[in-house]
């Protein structure tokens, strides 16, 4: 559903998921989407998940996607973290929100997005084996990663926009998470 006006895509800066900004073209798609995120947190092995698409990765970010109609965030989160997680949603929350609208370019489907993101923040209550990955439904990549070594990763861009904020009310200030 492209938008009623090219103004109203001109009006936005579009970034893929590595931060590259790009801008649509005449015939391009552009379309609203909404979408669900969880930033889970296994507080007592210091660490949260990831999950990296099968087009993209070397690029992870927090598992979560669009919100289909009908969905609640609740219904959307479980999908979608039973699709790119593959364990148990056996996580406390969620106690904490984080919402922004990007324009995001879905280089993987040429199409772009004026993307409203949602982000919860959930804390795990299990033991977790950071560093071990394992294959997804989707053929993509989950696993638990040390929250210290967040900084050296590239992280999805708009999804690292969320990660310190929502960290910040889970963590210690000493985390050096930022």
């Amino acid at each position: 559903m492209p938008l009623e006006s090219d103004r109203a895509a001109a009006a936005v800066s579009f970034f893929d998921r590595r931060g590259n900004q790009s801008v649509p073209r005449a015939d391009s798609i552009v379309k609203p989407r909404r979408g669900v995120f969880a930033l889970v947190v296994a507080l007592t092995d210091q660490a949260i998940m990831l999950a990296a698409e099968a087009c993209a990765p070397d690029v992870p970010e927090l598992p979560g996607g669009g919100i289909e109609a009908g969905e609640t965030l609740d219904e959307a989160i479980a999908r979608e973290w039973a699709e790119e997680v593959g364990i148990a949603f056996d996580v406390q929350g969620p106690f904490e929100r984080f919402q922004h609208v990007r324009g995001f370019h879905a280089d993987d489907r040429d199409e772009f997005w004026i993307y409203d993101q949602t982000f919860l923040l959930y804390h795990f209550t299990g033991r977790v084996n950071a560093g071990r990955k394992w294959s997804n439904s989707e053929g993509g990549i989950a696993g638990w990663v040390e929250i210290a070594t967040l900084p050296k990763l590239t992280i999805n861009r708009a999804h690292w926009c969320a990660i310190p904020a929502l960290l910040a009310t889970a963590l210690p200030p000493q985390s050096g998470v930022r």
